[in-house]
C-alpha cells in the first residue's frame, strides 16, 4: 500500500520531464545555419528572433507539420519573406483563424438557445462552415495584400536608391562605396533588405549585382533582378553603369507614375458609385409617394 502512491508519483514525475523534453526546442543543425546565412535579404537579427523558443512557434510547427501531412500547399516564401513572418506562423493563423470561426456561430446558437430563442436547424451548421471556411482564407488574402504592397513600396525604395547612387557616383564616389553609402542613406524595408544584401556580399566575397539577383528572385522583384543584368552587361565602366542605373530609375519612375495614375482613375470611378446610390434612392422617395397617391385615387 505504501508502495503504490510512490510508483504513482514516480510515474506522473517521469511524465512531466518527458512531456518537458518533447516541448524544450533542439539545438539547430549546422547545415541549417549554414542555409540561413546563404539567404540573401533576410537579417540575422529576424533569424534569431524566429529561432527563439516559444509557445507560438512550438504550436506553428505542429501547425506546419499537420498541414504538410494532409497535403495543402504553403505559401510563396517570397510574400513570407516580404512580411518578415514564418510559415510556422502563417500555418497557426490558418488553424486558429478556421477553428474560431467554426466555432464562434456554434457558441452564439447555443447561448441563443438557451436564452429561449429558437433558431431553424440548418442555420447554425451553415454559418459555423461559412466562418470557418472564411478564417481559413482570411490569411492568405491578407498575407497576399500585404505582399503586394511592400512589393511595391520596394520599388519605390529602389528608384530613391538608384538617385541616390547615381548621385554619388556623379560626384565622384567608387562604385562600391556609392552603393553601400545609398543604402544606409534611407530607412524602410527597402533599404534595409539592401543592406543587407550588400553585408552578404561583402563578407562572402561576391559581387553586388550577383547579390542584387538573387535578392530579387528571391521578393519577386523583377525590377531588381533587370538591374542587375543591365549593370553586369555594362561590365565595371563607370559611365555605362551610371547610364543604366539612371535609365532603370527613370522606368522605375514611369512605372509607378503609371500606377499612381491607373489608382487614381480608379478611385475616382468608385467614387461615382455611392453618388449614384443616392441619386436612386431619392428618386424612390420621390417616386413612391406620387404613386402611392395615384393608386389610392383610383
Amino acid at each position: 500500500m505504501v508502495m503504490a502512491p510512490m510508483v504513482l508519483g514516480a510515474g506522473l514525475g517521469a511524465g512531466v520531464w518527458i512531456c518537458a523534453r518533447a516541448l524544450r526546442p533542439r539545438p539547430e543543425p549546422i547545415a541549417a545555419v549554414f542555409a540561413r546565412l546563404e539567404q540573401s535579404g533576410r537579417s540575422l537579427a529576424a533569424d534569431d528572433a524566429a529561432t527563439r523558443p516559444a509557445v507560438t512557434d512550438q504550436l506553428g510547427r505542429l501547425a506546419r507539420k499537420a498541414l504538410a501531412g494532409v497535403g495543402l500547399a504553403e505559401p510563396s516564401a517570397s510574400s513570407l519573406e516580404l512580411v518578415d513572418r514564418s510559415a510556422e506562423r502563417h500555418a497557426l493563423d490558418k488553424v486558429v483563424g478556421a477553428l474560431a470561426g467554426f466555432l464562434v456561430p456554434s457558441l452564439v446558437g447555443l447561448a441563443l438557445s438557451a436564452a429561449g430563442m429558437s433558431l431553424p436547424v440548418w442555420l447554425v451548421p451553415v454559418l459555423s462552415l461559412g466562418a470557418g471556411v472564411a478564417g481559413w482564407v482570411l490569411p492568405d488574402l491578407a498575407l497576399r495584400d500585404q505582399a503586394v504592397q511592400r512589393r511595391r513600396a520596394f520599388r519605390h525604395a529602389l528608384s530613391a536608391y538608384l538617385d541616390l547612387v547615381n548621385i554619388l557616383l556623379a560626384g565622384g564616389a567608387g562604385i562600391e562605396t556609392a552603393l553601400y553609402a545609398a543604402a544606409h542613406a534611407g530607412d524602410g524595408l527597402g533599404f534595409e533588405k539592401l543592406r543587407h544584401a550588400l553585408d552578404r556580399a561583402r563578407l562572402t566575397g561576391q559581387s553586388p549585382w550577383n547579390t542584387f539577383a538573387r535578392l530579387g528572385d528571391s521578393l519577386e522583384v523583377s525590377e531588381l533582378s533587370e538591374l542587375a543584368a543591365s549593370v553586369s552587361l555594362a561590365g565595371s565602366h563607370g559611365a555605362r553603369i551610371r547610364s543604366s542605373l539612371a535609365a532603370k530609375a527613370d522606368a522605375l519612375r514611369g512605372h509607378q507614375v503609371a500606377e499612381a495614375e491607373s489608382a487614381a482613375e480608379a478611385a475616382t470611378e468608385r467614387m461615382t458609385i455611392p453618388v449614384t446610390v443616392m441619386l436612386a434612392g431619392f428618386l424612390v422617395f420621390i417616386v413612391y409617394p406620387a404613386l402611392l397617391e395615384v393608386t389610392s385615387v383610383t
